[in-house]
């Protein structure tokens, strides 16, 4: 008989000296309160033993769900994963320029935007999906989006209303660098569906690492939009904003949270998020002091930890099914390049790996095969026991196969793990 292990999703507590056995997936509760089962569980557990189906405690808890076979685990995560064929996720580049020349960003800049004939093939392809799915999900993306705002307002009104015709979950989002978000701008973004932006402020380097195309610096001015965007009541004006800090090695001077907190003044509409400067590519990559797995992971942590202390919102904390599952992974989910290249990963553009297909004067060509290699994949073995299992699926990042073709990788949830 194949060996059967508990899945890292399952976890337990103890109350009134019992012992409760439950999940990250189902609501399902097992009470255990015989002395020598709590300490047959607390074996499986703790010491993430394999074993077979020989006692009563065995029995149940696969009967339950909380103790499976490898091939049974890979099939219940299969299984979940299906849940995200309900959901197209398209990702629009109307321009690949930006007025922005960050240090570590690995785009050409090349100032090409999107023709009024890829833009109505694009439209008509989105349209004529909408009847397909439950959710449909319109993120924009650049260079800088906000060059373009024509294009997005047109586009988001468009697609709005028919998912309200035929009563689709619509939800937009936004990658800008802020800089062009002033009030009246963000109302219109907000009027379109456009409810969650991510923003991002590098700390007092800043200027430094994001100045304008024209060499001054950038920070004053989106923290001004931020001021006016914050100002709105809440009771009416619903939205997220992240604020991403993309950390540096020496990036050590923690008070500039405590300004961002005072800022928004508790406002949970506003929060944090960090990732460290990685090799994403570009000009500037070989002058950056890059970290180990390790480092980057204590880096975040240091972070993460001291936004925490003072009472600020951080995204990295968020879990969940599907929440650490990289956007690139979702079946039904592209990126439509302003120059009609339909890719998968906007870190990775222009790699062949990245392409599943095009717009043409015909329409929208998907390659499925191409797509389908960004989908779900057997999980490995360190995979069974790790708690993030249901949030990850083992696809927080397929560029690291596929692209980069780093076969050794052992865990891609490294640094999630770690903090």
């Amino acid at each position: 008989m194949k060996p059967f292990l508990i899945p890292g999703y399952v976890y337990y507590y103890e109350k009134d000296n019992d012992i409760f056995v439950t999940s990250k997936l189902h609501q399902d509760i097992v009470k255990l309160n015989v002395p020598e089962i709590k300490t047959e569980f607390i074996n499986l557990y703790k010491n993430k033993e394999t074993c077979t189906l020989s006692t009563p405690l065995t029995e149940l808890l696969h009967q339950e769900g909380f103790l499976l076979t490898k091939e049974e685990l890979n099939a219940a995560m299969k299984k979940l994963y299906q849940q995200l064929e309900g959901i197209l996720a398209a990702t629009i580049m109307p321009t690949e320029g930006c007025n922005f020349r960050c240090l570590y960003c690995y785009e050409s800049h090349t100032p090409v935007s999107m023709t009024r004939r890829t833009l109505d093939q694009i439209q008509n392809y989105l349209l004529v999906q909408i009847p397909k799915f439950k959710r449909i999900n319109i993120s924009w993306f650049g260079g800088e989006p906000t060059l373009c705002k024509d294009v997005v307002l047109e586009t988001n009104d468009m697609i709005k209303k028919q998912c309200g015709v035929y009563g689709n979950i619509f939800t937009s989002s936004m990658t800008t660098n802020g800089y062009l978000l002033d009030l009246n701008n963000f109302k219109e973004y907000l009027d379109c569906g456009i409810t969650e932006y991510q923003i991002t402020l590098d700390g007092r380097k800043h200027d430094h690492t994001r100045p304008h195309v024209l060499g001054s610096g950038t920070l004053q001015k989106i923290l001004e939009n931020l001021d006016a965007i914050s100002a709105l009541p809440q009771e009416q004006y619903q939205f997220k904003i992240i604020l991403r800090h993309n950390l540096m090695p020496d990036d050590i001077d923690y008070t500039w949270y405590d300004d961002l907190y005072k800022r928004f003044k508790g406002d949970e509409r506003f929060c944090v998020f960090f990732h460290s400067i990685d090799d994403w590519g570009g000009e500037n990559v070989s002058s950056l002091h890059l970290l180990s797995d390790n480092e980057k992971a204590e880096l975040i942590k240091k972070h993460i930890n001291y936004v925490k202390s003072i009472g600020m919102p951080c995204e990295n904390e968020k879990s969940g099914p599907f929440s650490k599952i990289c956007y690139a992974s979702y079946p039904h989910s592209m990126v439509f390049r302003s120059k009609g290249q339909i890719e998968k990963c906007t870190v990775c553009l222009g790699h062949p790996e990245n392409l599943i297909g095009s717009v043409t004067e015909d329409g929208v060509i998907i390659d499925d095969s191409a797509n389908a290699k960004w989908g779900f994949s057997d999980l490995k073995q360190e995979c069974c026991s790790c708690k993030n299992l249901s949030d990850c699926l083992n696809l927080p990042c397929k560029r690291k196969t596929l692209v980069e073709k780093n076969n050794d990788l052992h865990c891609h949830q490294k640094i999630y793990n770690l903090y």
